[in-house]
C-alpha cells in the first residue's frame, strides 16, 4: 500500500503523522510515496519517516495533475530529462534509503520513454511503477502495453505495470500482453470495485455478503469522515468523490449518482444510500 502523496517539507503536518503511523497502518506494509523535485527536500523527509520505522520511499514521477506537473512536480519534471537525471543522482548519493519510482512514459510524447528509461538504467532502483501513458493523455488513451514490454527489455529492476485493471477482464488483458509481469498495480480500479482482488485471486464472496460487505466498507469510510470533519458538508464531499468511483460497482446507478451529487444533509444522504443498496444490483465483476 502507497499513502497518499507526501510534500516534502522539513516538517510533517499532523495530518500526515496520523497516515504513516505505523499503530494506524498495522498488518500492512505502507510505502511513503513522495511529490517533490529537490533531492534535499526528499532526503529531509526520509529523515523524518526513518524515525517511524520506514527504510523505502517512492518518487511520483507520474501524477498528470496541471497544479503538480507547472511546478515540475510528478509528471512534469519528464519533460525536463536533464533535470530528472540530477534529481535522481543527488537523491542516490546522499541516502541510504531505498527509493522506487511511480512513473509515466513522457510528457509530451510516448518516443520520450526511451530517454527516460535510459536515466532510469543508471541507478538501482528498489521498484518501476509504470503507468504506460504520457502526462497529456491524463486518464484518457489506451495504455501504451509496449512500452512496459521496453521496459522489461531494457531494465533488471523489478517492474510493476500500472493502469486501467478495473475488472477481471482488464487484468488477464495486461497478463496475456506481457505475460513475464508479475505485479501489478490497482488505483482507481479498488475504488470502483473493492472486492476485485479477492476476484482476482479466485476468491469471490457471495453476491449477498458481497454487499453485505460493500456496505460495512461505505460505513467505515463515512463514519470516518464524520469523526474528523466537524461540518457534515467536509464528509458528504468526500464520500461524493468516493461514489465517482463506488458507483460502477452497481447497475444502472445513474440515478442515484445524480441525487448523491446534490445532497446536502446526513440524513438525506443516509436515505439516498439506504435505498441505492435496498434496490440496485450488484455489478459482475
Amino acid at each position: 500500500y502507497y499513502t497518499p502523496f507526501i510534500p516534502a517539507a522539513k516538517r510533517m503536518s499532523k495530518k500526515i503523522q496520523a497516515d504513516i503511523l505505523p499503530d494506524n497502518n498495522e498488518g500492512i506494509r505502507l510505502i511513503p510515496q513522495v511529490m517533490s523535485n529537490n533531492a534535499d527536500e526528499v532526503i529531509d523527509l526520509g529523515h523524518q519517516l526513518q524515525s517511524y520505522g520506514y527504510d523505502i520511499l517512492n518518487i511520483n514521477l507520474g501524477c498528470p495533475s496541471g497544479t503538480v506537473v507547472n511546478k515540475k512536480r510528478g509528471s512534469g519534471l519528464l519533460a525536463y530529462p536533464e533535470e530528472l537525471d540530477h534529481f535522481l543522482e543527488e537523491l542516490f548519493s546522499k541516502t541510504d534509503m531505498k527509493i522506487s519510482i511511480k512513473t509515466r512514459i513522457g510528457f509530451y510524447e510516448d518516443e520520450e520513454w526511451e530517454q527516460i528509461l535510459s536515466i532510469y538504467k543508471k541507478y538501482p532502483l528498489e521498484e518501476l511503477i509504470i503507468h504506460p501513458r504520457v502526462q497529456r493523455d491524463l486518464y484518457r488513451n489506451a495504455p501504451r502495453i509496449e512500452a512496459f514490454s521496453l521496459a522489461m527489455q531494457e531494465l533488471s529492476v523489478p517492474l510493476c505495470y500500472n493502469g486501467d485493471i478495473v475488472d477481471v477482464e482488464s487484468y488477464l488483458h495486461v497478463c496475456k500482453e506481457v505475460p513475464d509481469v508479475n505485479r501489478v498495480m490497482i488505483g482507481r480500479g479498488m475504488f470502483r470495485n473493492p472486492g476485485l482482488i479477492a476476484k482476482l485471486k479466485e476468491t469471490p464472496y457471495a453476491a449477498t455478503d458481497y454487499k453485505n460487505r460493500l456496505r460495512k466498507f461505505h460505513d467505515e469510510i463515512y463514519n470516518g469522515f464524520r469523526s474528523i470533519f466537524s461540518g457534515e458538508k467536509d464528509a458528504l464531499f468526500r464520500m461524493k468523490e468516493v461514489w465517482s468511483y463506488l458507483r460502477y460497482s452497481f447497475e444502472d446507478s445513474d440515478k442515484y449518482w445524480k441525487k448523491i451529487r446534490k445532497v446536502q444533509h446526513h440524513p438525506d444522504y443516509v436515505s439516498l444510500v439506504n435505498q441505492l443498496f435496498a434496490e440496485l444490483t450488484l455489478q459482475e465483476l
